[in-house]
């Protein structure tokens, strides 16, 4: 049975791990193990912002609703390097700094959702739609803002489906070397699709 929660301190590990495992090929630069890469981000999740796919007590998949009051991860030095090696570290360090703790410029009626992954064993069954679904419903936002690559046509097939529609997009510094040519920033309206 699949149960959509808030994530709670003793998931930290297993969210880790399934961002790990759902963003291999961003991290893969940096290491190729989804254990050390979960290690290395694992402190830094700030767990409030994370909601679940709980089935039968293993997590099959994360996402994170930050705002313009804090985002759902820090870019943690120290284990970076711990887990990554000093250069890598250092240099994941900064390239995560950006991703991760870019302040967002949004009201704070708008729920920005990043870090959704499903467990490579539970994918394409439905798992990220219902996830999104029932984590908005949760979270008290007036609408939502995400961001998808270019390339990840599944997502955005997923979150078209849900009711996000394109409202810009903006092009990568470094595509070639990052795999893609753009962010495809979406928004979600709850009370347009009431109507």
């Amino acid at each position: 049975m699949l149960l959509i929660r808030k994530a709670k301190e003793t998931d930290r590990n297993n969210v880790a791990l399934c961002i790990a495992e759902g963003f291999e090929k961003d991290f893969s630069i940096l290491c190729k193990d989804n254990k050390k890469v979960a290690n290395a981000i694992a402190t830094g999740l700030n767990m409030e912002r994370f909601y679940v796919a709980d089935i039968k007590g293993n997590i099959a998949g994360v996402l994170a609703i930050s705002d313009c009051n804090g985002r759902a991860a820090k870019a943690d030095r120290v284990f970076l390097r711990k887990y990554f090696g000093f250069f890598k570290g250092t240099v994941g360090a900064l390239i995560l700094k950006e991703e991760f703790e870019k302040p967002l410029d949004y009201p704070v009626t708008t729920g920005y959702i990043e870090f959704v992954a499903v467990q490579k064993k539970y994918r394409k069954q439905g798992i990220a739609t219902t996830m999104l679904q029932e984590s908005m419903s949760l979270a008290n936002y007036q609408d939502f803002v995400l961001d998808v690559t270019d390339v990840n046509i599944n997502a955005m097939k997923c979150y078209q489906n849900i009711g996000f529609e394109e409202c810009k997009r903006i092009p990568e510094k470094h595509g070639k070397q990052k795999g893609f040519n753009e962010r495809i920033f979406m928004r979600y309206c709850p009370s347009n699709k009431r109507e």
